[in-house]
């Protein structure tokens, strides 16, 4: 296990600066994911740590010891990658215990470290078998597999899930939460996916740009978004963000639809609410009202799209799944008052 500093990071591919003089410290055991959107810097900036690329300036500390100019073997590190890159003519066993095998290790000591890390896999019946003959959460696990048994100092993933189904992701998912439960090795953790970081994460580093924007746990990000950047990105569906104003104490929306909101707060420019803070109401009670759209009916929970004529957008509403939906109706829509958010004109969220 091992605490991992970075000292300052930035990275340039030609006069692109995709990483822009990050600061980010993991503590020994802890569980990190990068969040982001595509070309944000967050496999960028898992390579650095692990080696696999070159950074322009700055410091990369592994328990206190700078390692920014070794090599990816001498930091101690092990990386699971998006594809398997399993070795094709090799079985299950031998593909975990290659690196074993190659640094000279005893064929018993070898045979017995395998045995562990099948078990704590639950690979032990598939030993004997191809690539070719595993499933695609098999591989992952044997990918995995060929992480662990070298007893890594920090584990990296880099979206590691993206090429499984909606199932096979869900029962990786807790394996790899269950083995950091049970080796508690530091793991740095690379998704685009929502659910993925909610779930797993210590904490969550949202990039952007080449940034770090906000750093916290997955509660704090949720309820406690840093601008609007955050709010918009963290959650799935995404909080409702409609432009406002502030007279008299009230809130407006779209400069003429007055609320029952008061706020104390100045320099508002936009009101945040999220799907499941928004209630359906009468009409003498309402914030809002219009027309439901859309609905995305989920099993246990659905979601209805609701064009209320402000600001050009539909606003979303979880509701019950019991709830009967009708297109086109006309509801009227409450906003929960102590989970409304506001931000700045420059998109800050005020405190």
């Amino acid at each position: 296990m091992a605490s991992i500093i970075l000292q300052n990071i930035s990275k340039w591919f030609s006069s692109n600066q995709v990483i822009k003089n990050v600061d980010l410290n993991i503590k020994d055991g802890e569980f990190i994911v990068f969040v982001g959107p595509s070309g944000c810097g967050k496999s960028t900036l898992l390579r650095i740590i692990s080696g696999l690329e070159d950074l322009n300036e700055g410091t990369v500390l592994i328990d206190d010891l700078d390692v920014t100019d070794k090599i990816p073997y001498d930091r101690g590190l092990s990386m699971v990658f998006q594809s398997y890159a399993l070795y094709p003519h090799m079985n299950v066993f031998d593909n975990i215990g290659f690196s074993l095998k190659t640094s000279g290790v005893n064929s018993d000591i070898l045979k017995t470290k395998v045995g562990e890390v099948a078990k704590i896999l639950q690979l032990e019946d598939l030993l004997h078998r191809l690539p070719k003959q595993l499933s695609g959460g098999q591989k992952q696990r044997v990918a995995i597999g060929r992480a662990i048994i070298r007893k890594p100092k920090a584990f990296l993933f880099d979206e590691p899930l993206s090429n499984l189904d909606a199932a096979l992701r869900v029962e990786m998912r807790l394996e790899i939460s269950k083995l950091h439960k049970e080796l508690g090795v530091t793991t740095i953790y690379v998704t685009h996916d929502q659910v993925e970081a909610m779930t797993l994460a210590d904490k969550i580093v949202v990039l952007n740009e080449g940034k770090i924007i906000q750093i916290g746990s997955p509660h704090k990000l949720y309820n406690y978004p840093k601008n609007l950047f955050v709010a918009e990105f963290i959650g799935t569906p995404k909080m409702n963000i409609l432009n406002c104003i502030k007279k008299e104490g009230h809130i407006y929306l779209d400069k003429n639809k007055k609320t029952n909101i008061k706020t104390k707060k100045e320099n508002i420019f936009k009101l945040g609410i999220r799907p499941d803070n928004i209630e359906i109401c009468k009409s003498e009670k309402n914030i809002l009202s219009g027309h439901i759209k859309f609905c995305e009916y989920l099993g246990s929970e659905q979601y209805v799209y609701v064009d209320c004529g402000i600001n050009d957008k539909l606003i979303i509403v979880k509701l019950d799944p019991n709830f009967k939906v009708v297109l086109n109706e006309k509801i009227g829509l409450k906003f929960i008052s102590k989970y409304v958010h506001f931000f700045s004109k420059e998109g800050l969220r005020l405190i």
